[in-house]
């Protein structure tokens, strides 16, 4: 069977001129609006029962199902359970399935495959120990807020309660809550009038997963089938017509709504402070602009200062008040948030006194697709408006209302000083590394730049951080995306899964040294399908986030278990394994001209490595040395902060 290229515009639910007693191109038909396709025999003819209707197995009920739901690429890394799934899964029109190399690898793949189009991607995975080894990636899709459905292939329902090798009980109701969203096939039942309800409520389920995957706020959902469930053939053709649910729609007639209009009309001082989950949308960035534009508010957004720390960002040129990163260190940034009158809350995730140090007593409200994550945070009163849905749709309709009512746009009311204040510290380095810091970036920016449809997976600490601090300077239009979850060795097959998932779209993948060793497993996928993806290794010797943590922690000593392995060098490892791989190594903060002849390289070497059609590495040797480092993770939380000094912006 011809099938269609990943990320080809074909309709897969259309019919094609293949065999037109295929179950799978019958299904399409049904799917498709065509319903004699559900008269029509499917040879060899009816199951034992003696049932008349076209009949089909689960597993090509799912492969039909996820076709015409709009998943695009599967990711496996198959078992016995699975291998019907897969068959049929590879047999179907406008699916690409690819062998994941790891369950592991192929959950993260999936997620990655879902980060810019929710639902494109989606797993396979092999029941009890493969669902176990995929755990921390299915925890971690959802913190992330990936919509990608992991299918699990779980042992035949009448041997499960023999629990063989790969069961577990109770498997998906302890994975699932990782997802929150889970479900278990049962036996197909004996009984033919049973059955039929059986297999609507099959249908039902597996719709329901690939809804709640594709609904904000977007998360995983883990859906498990037994083997003998999606070998045998009992699923009539006519049950696929079950109706898909609806996606809910956002409440634009909510109170809460109508309660935040208000407070803004009477704030004199808004201040917008928003968590980067809102920028997954991209119609977030002209709602806001156009609205803070009306009101005069100033608008900031949370930075994270350890762990990952890069993640996507606002620039000025796309919303006008923008002020940059939020900066506790600064005191106009604290000047801000004393004397802002209303704060306005975007998609927090984890804007709490740690993060962002104490917010002011001023009147509050939020904007949230999952309130729940605004409640943890305990700032919100119970007389504080608290709006949920979709921010940019919300933003909008404020902006709408403001408009209609003739009132004039104000003037921002925050000084221009704040614009500059993002990365006032104190700790900095010196001039010649900080200098060398940002030459670097630049580097990496540039070929960004070169690319049409840039795309930047970060899975490092330090690293990350570096890069953040020099935001402004990579091109406009680039997505970031950084892991919320922290899971250290998850961005290579991120990175794989999205180049999969968005063809048209070029990836960078900058990689921890820890995470490149958590995670070169992943390679073998991506030199498999030959995925466009530059992977940029910092190597700066050992883990100089946990020696500087450490440090402030417990004292200064010797920790060589922080250190990397040595000998270990990346860019071989990754050679060996098909990618085509370079190493340069910039002493940043040593002797200028060794420095500068080690950014010539990496200049020429990224440019030689962005030309490849396929995977290609870059592993970069910065020096361990805490000096270099410097102003880069905090030893300490902002909640340790006195509150803002409410003097006023100068």
């Amino acid at each position: 069977m011809n099938k269609m290229p990943s990320g080809s515009a074909q309709d897969p639910r259309l019919p094609d001129s293949t065999d037109a007693t295929d179950p799978l191109v019958l299904a399409r038909r049904v799917l498709a609006g065509h319903t004699q396709a559900a008269r029509t025999p499917v040879p060899p003819a009816a199951d034992a029962d003696g049932a008349q209707p076209p009949l089909l197995t689960g597993a090509e009920a799912v492969a039909a199902l996820l076709a015409d739901g709009g998943v695009r690429n599967v990711f496996v890394y198959a078992g016995t359970s699975e291998l019907a799934i897969c068959d049929a899964l590879d047999r179907s029109e406008g699916i690409h399935l690819a062998n994941g190399r790891g369950d592991k690898e192929s959950a993260f793949m999936a997620a990655g495959a879902s980060l810019m189009t929710p639902g494109r991607g989606a797993a396979v995975l092999h029941g009890a120990r493969g669902l176990t080894n995929a755990a921390g990636a299915v925890a971690d899709a959802r913190r992330n807020e990936s919509g990608t459905l992991f299918l699990v292939g779980l042992p035949s329902s009448g041997s499960a309660r023999f629990l063989p090798p790969h069961g577990e009980h109770g498997l998906l109701d302890g994975i699932g809550r990782f997802a929150d969203w889970s479900w278990e096939a049962s036996a197909v039942p004996e009984r033919p009038g049973e059955r039929r309800a059986a297999a609507e409520r099959f249908v039902e389920r597996l719709r329901a997963a690939l809804a709640f995957c594709t609904a904000p706020p977007y998360r995983p959902a883990v859906l498990g089938i037994p083997q003998d469930v999606a070998e045998k053939r009992w699923i009539p053709l006519d049950a696929l017509l079950t109706t898909p649910l609806a996606v809910p729609a956002t409440d634009l007639r909510q109170p809460p709504l109508d309660a935040l209009l208000d407070e803004l009309r009477q704030a004199a001082r808004p201040l917008f402070l928003v968590d980067d989950y809102a920028l997954h949308d991209p119609r977030l960035r002209p709602a806001l602009d156009r609205l803070s534009a009306l009101t005069g508010a100033a608008v900031a957004q949370l930075r994270y200062r350890r762990g990952p720390m890069l993640f996507e960002r606002l620039r000025d040129e796309e919303v006008t008040n923008f002020v940059g990163w939020l900066n506790p260190f600064s005191p106009v940034h604290r000047a801000l948030l004393a004397e802002c009158d209303l704060l306005v809350t975007m998609e927090d995730r984890n804007i709490y006194e740690r993060v962002v140090g104490p917010l002011p007593g001023c009147r509050k409200a939020a904007v949230n697709t999952d309130p729940a994550k605004v409640l943890k945070n305990e700032y919100l009163r119970d007389d504080e408006p608290l709006v949920v849905g979709e921010p940019a749709l919300i933003l909008t309709e404020l902006a709408d209302r403001m408009r209609a009512s003739g009132e004039p746009a104000r003037e921002p009311w925050f000084p221009a000083k704040a614009r500059t204040e993002q990365l006032v510290s104190p700790e900095r380095a010196t001039a010649a590394v900080e200098d060398g810091r940002r030459a670097v970036a630049r580097a990496l920016a540039a070929t960004l730049a070169a690319w049409d449809r840039p795309a930047l997976v970060d899975d490092s600490q330090m690293f990350g951080g570096l890069l953040s601090e020099h935001y402004d300077d990579f091109p406009a239009g680039l997505r970031v995306f950084g892991d919320h979850g922290a899971f250290v060795g998850g961005g290579l097959a991120y990175a794989t899964g999205l180049a999969l998932g968005e063809p048209d779209a070029r990836v960078m993948c900058t990689l921890g040294d820890q995470a490149f060793t958590n995670s070169f497993q992943g390679l073998v996928a991506a030199v498999q399908e030959q995925a466009r993806v530059l992977f940029v290794v910092c190597n700066n010797g050992e883990s100089v986030s946990l020696n500087k943590q450490a440090a402030a922690s417990y004292g200064a000593t010797d920790r060589a278990y922080l250190a990397n392995v040595s000998h270990l060098a990346y860019h071989q490892v990754a050679d060996a394994l098909g990618v085509p791989s370079q190493q340069v190594v910039v002493p940043v903060g040593g002797d200028p001209a060794t420095v500068q002849a080690g950014l010539s390289q990496l200049a020429t070497v990224l440019e030689k490595s962005a030309a490849e059609e396929g995977p290609s590495l870059v592993e970069i040797v910065l020096p361990s040395d805490p000096e270099v480092w410097k102003g880069i993770w905090l030893t300490q939380g902002f909640e340790e902060m006195p509150p803002a000094n409410p003097e006023g912006p100068a």
